[in-house]
């Protein structure tokens, strides 16, 4: 008994701790940019204004995209058109955040007013 009482108060913890510190979003309009970055290396601007409180909301404001949702969020596939298949080519879509490699995936990823997103099509050389 006294072992379950330890691990739901780490759990608490945990979950207290992850809480205060994840990523918050900002409500209300924001200006951000979103480049996209293909395949071939060219890349797409896309200057916006938006509500949208995660990235995954306004990428699909402004690109066709398909993924999709599961255990770790959400899975980006395809943008534009171009696939990023890490089984066959070990290619996948990066989320750079002001020029900085994303923590966090599009469905977590908090939008705040002026910042600047890549997706960028890239390969895992490992």
């Amino acid at each position: 008994m006294p072992a379950l009482v330890a691990l739901a108060v780490l759990i608490a913890v945990f979950w207290g701790v992850y809480t205060h510190f994840s990523p918050k979003a900002q409500e209300g309009e924001k200006h951000i940019t979103i480049s996209i970055v293909d395949d071939t290396g060219a890349q797409t601007d896309y200057t916006l204004d938006t509500d949208a409180e995660y990235l995954l909301e306004a990428l699909d404001a402004v690109a066709d995209i398909d993924g999709e949702e599961g255990e770790y969020g959400y899975t980006l596939y395809t943008v534009n058109g171009v696939t990023a298949d890490f089984n066959t080519g070990n290619a996948y879509w990066a989320i750079y955040v002001n020029g900085e490699y994303g923590s966090y995936g599009l469905s977590q990823q908090p939008v705040n007013d002026g910042d600047a997103f890549s997706i960028v099509y890239e390969t895992y050389a490992g």
